[in-house]
C-alpha cells in the first residue's frame, strides 16, 4: 500500500566525511522504489539545519521531521523546530559518535532506520534541553557541558585527524587522543552550581560538568547511567578535584558508566542549573563548541518532542 504522507528529510551530507551523502543515497533509493512523498533539504554550512528546520516547521500542517546526520545535526534541528506539538521526529545516524541514537535505542544501519521510520510501531515524548547564555539561548537533545569536554569538542571540530579516521570508521578514537592531550592542558577552575534555583554547591578545582538528557555523551561515555530521556528531569555529572593521572584512568571506565567510583565524581538530578565559574569557560550542546561564557542557565523541556521510537522503555 502506497504511504501518502509527506516526510521532510535534513540531510548533513558531509556527516562523518562524506557518509552522510551515502547514507541518503541508499534512503532515496529505498523511498522511491516504495512511492514515499518527500522532500529533502541538504545542509551547506553550520546552523543551516537550524534555519531549514525552521523553515519547514512554520507550515501549517503536522508533520514528520527526520534528520540524516550525526548528534551535531539533531541538535540544530531540534534547535530550530518552531512548534513541537506539529513534528513527529525521526532521526537516521551517520554520525561519527552517534550517542542520542546509542541513548534512545534507535537503529544503527539506513534501512532499518528508515523501516522504523516509515513503520513506527512505538512513539516517545522526550524531553528537550534548554541552555541560556547572555541573551541567547540554545536548545539541545542529548548533552551539553561546560569546561575540558568542550574544550575537546572545539578541537575535534576542525580536526584534520577526525576526518581520516572518519573514513575508517574510527572517528571516536579522535576524542580519545584529543582528550589526553587537553588533560595536560586544561586548568581546573572554581564553579559554582545552583540546583533547582535554591541548593548552592561549590567546587574549586572543576575539570568540567555535564547536564544530560540521556545516558551518552563524547562518542559512548555513559556519563550518566542513570539518565532517562523521558522523565522530566537532566542528570548533572561534575569531574572535579582529581589528579590528571586519575583523569586519565577515568575516562576509560566512563565507556561502562563505572566512573562514579571514583572521589570528585558528583551526580545530581534537577530541572534546572545555573553555572558559575570564577572565569568564563567554553561549552557545548550535543558536541557542538562555542565561545566561553561565564553564566550559563540550563533547564529541562519536559516531554516536548515526539519521536519516533526504537526499542521502548529502555533509555
Amino acid at each position: 500500500m502506497r504511504d501518502n504522507r509527506m516526510y521532510y528529510f535534513i540531510v548533513n551530507p558531509g556527516s562523518r566525511s562524506g557518509r552522510g551523502r551515502t547514507v541518503w543515497q541508499i534512503v532515496e533509493r529505498i523511498l522511491e522504489q516504495e512511492q514515499i512523498e518527500y522532500r529533502v533539504f541538504f545542509t551547506a554550512y553550520r546552523y543551516h539545519a537550524t534555519k531549514l528546520a525552521k523553515e519547514i516547521t512554520l507550515r501549517d500542517e503536522k508533520l514528520t521531521l527526520v534528520t540524516v546526520g550525526g548528534d551535531g545535526t539533531v541538535n540544530e534541528v531540534v534547535d530550530g523546530i518552531q512548534d513541537f506539538a506539529k513534528v513527529t521526529f525521526g532521526y537516521i545516524p551517520t554520525g561519527s559518535s552517534n550517542d542520542f541514537a546509542r541513548s534512545l535505542r534507535l537503529p544503527a544501519a539506513p534501512e532499518d532506520a528508515l523501516w522504523n521510520i516509515l513503520h513506527p510501531s512505538y512513539f516517545q515524548r522526550i524531553d528537550v534541553g534548554l541552555i541560556t547564555y547572555g541573551s541567547w539561548t540554545r536548545r539541545f537533545a542529548g548533552s551539553c557541558g561546560c569546561g575540558f569536554d568542550a574544550a575537546v569538542c572545539q578541537e575535534a571540530l576542525g580536526s584534520p585527524i577526525k576526518n581520516a579516521l572518519n573514513r575508517f570508521g574510527l572517528g571516536k578514537l579522535t576524542y580519545v587522543g584529543i582528550a589526553l592531550k587537553q588533560i595536560l592542558l586544561f586548568r581546573p577552575v572554581p564553579v559554582r552550581l545552583t540546583l533547582d534555583r535554591h541548593k548552592k554547591l561549590r567546587f574549586p578545582r572543576t575539570y568540567f560538568l555535564s547536564a544530560l538528557n540521556c545516558p551518552y555523551e563524547g562518542g559512548g561515555l555513559k556519563m550518566c547511567p542513570a539518565a532517562k530521556a523521558d522523565d522530566g528531569f537532566l542528570d548533572v555529572c561534575v569531574v572535579e578535584g582529581l589528579s590528571k593521572l586519575t583523569i586519565a584512568l577515568m575516562f576509560p571506565t566512563a565507556y561502562r558508566g563505572w566512573h562514579n567510583i571514583f572521589r570528585g565524581i558528583h551526580q545530581y538530578r534537577v530541572k534546572s542549573l545555573e553555572i558559575r565559574p570564577e572565569k568564563p569557560l567554553p561549552f557545548h550542546t550535543d558536541g557542538e563548541p562555542y565561545a566561553p561564557e561565564d553564566v550559563l542557565t540550563v533547564s529541562c523541556l519536559p516531554g516536548a518532542l515526539t519521536l519516533i521510537g526504537g526499542r521502548p522503555n529502555l533509555c
